[in-house]
């Protein structure tokens, strides 16, 4: 991918999956090519080497890359994680906002800028922030995932900033994760919860709260395939999307292994859902993750998160994220065309 270092052997997977993208979108897959150029930098350039690839916090199987894909329109997103394992997270979040203004970002308000600076050098970071990049034949949006650090006492004394109807609506629900910032000069926030406990009853509070109580019986089914038990446990997050005193969307979030386990077996249902809504992403998603249509025996899961979100607006949008999924055997002879029909194994 990047002609001044010598790609690695974990990178070609991420090489790959563009490839195959490239066959149906070939200007989305470019545009997405040229700024990973730029923003994997720091990876390739790692005091730790080919290590770097495998040291993120962002994905389940550690690599600083998710590609996801939305059921709303054909989309080729990405999250980044732009600073190399070794740097200081501290400076995540400028190294992020400089990255997204060099393709034509906008970068938070001031005083947004700040109080999240502010707040990063007092805490104790996992991650500090991600570069995310929506790619479409069209053009390409930007958003800044800023993370607020649990042991920060004011962590929601920057959500009342930010966002100031989130204490009302999420507030008892658990701890604040991070938030996410549109870099296109809005007053839109997301701001991410990890529940101790999330389930139906939980789900019905927060929509209620938001002002969408009517989409509840819809979010939880898209949640749990129709079976409102097998949503409870602890290992599931929601968001709330605000715009000014308005909230937008609310989205439920679950591990993808914790619903289907392996990752052929997720791929099978996403594919069946798309084909069956109509997904402008089908396509694209089919391609991206070709390899995974191979049984693997699990290790670490190559999906990220299943999401799905209800928006204020009506209607249910379906996310799916995963990792760059490694061709089995190191040669991409997988068929890049939507298939037909999946056979479960």
């Amino acid at each position: 991918m990047h002609a001044a270092v010598a790609e690695s052997t974990a990178e070609r997977a991420l090489t790959e999956l563009l490839e195959r993208v490239a066959v149906r979108h070939p200007q989305i897959s470019e545009r997405a090519r040229a700024e990973l150029d730029d923003t994997l930098s720091a990876t390739r350039g790692s005091a730790i080497g080919e290590s770097a690839w495998h040291a993120s916090c962002l994905t389940p199987s550690r690599y600083p890359v998710e590609v996801a894909f939305t059921s709303a329109r054909a989309e080729l997103r990405t999250v980044v994680d732009v600073v190399a394992p070794e740097d200081d997270r501290r400076g995540a979040f400028d190294a992020v906002v400089d990255t997204a203004e060099r393709f034509g970002a906008i970068r938070p308000r001031g005083r947004t800028t700040a109080a999240l600076r502010a707040h990063h050098a007092a805490g104790a970071l996992r991650f500090g922030a991600w570069l995310g990049s929506r790619h479409t034949e069209a053009g390409t949006r930007h958003k800044l995932y800023a993370e607020l650090a649990p042991d920060q006492p004011d962590a929601w004394r920057m959500l009342d900033l930010l966002a100031p109807r989130a204490r009302e609506v999420l507030g008892g629900t658990g701890v604040v994760r991070f938030v996410g910032l549109p870099l296109d000069g809005g007053d839109v926030v997301e701001v991410y919860m990890r529940p101790p406990w999330l389930d139906a009853e939980l789900l019905a509070a927060v929509l209620s709260r938001a002002g969408i109580p009517e989409a509840t019986p819809s979010l939880v089914a898209a949640m749990t395939a129709g079976d409102p038990h097998g949503l409870a446990g602890p290992n599931h997050c929601l968001s709330a999307t605000f715009a000014g005193d308005d909230v937008v969307a609310v989205a439920g979030f679950t591990f993808a292994h914790h619903r289907y386990r392996r990752d052929h077996r997720v791929r099978a249902a996403v594919l069946q859902r798309a084909a069956r809504e109509g997904w402008p992403s089908h396509g694209l998603y089919a391609a991206a993750s070709a390899p995974l249509a191979v049984p693997r025996p699990l290790r670490r899961p190559v999906h990220t998160a299943l999401s799905d979100v209800a928006l204020a607006a009506g209607g249910i949008e379906h996310h799916v994220g995963l990792a760059p999924p490694a061709t089995p055997g190191g040669a991409s002879r997988i068929p890049t065309t939507t298939p037909t029909k999946e056979k479960e194994s």
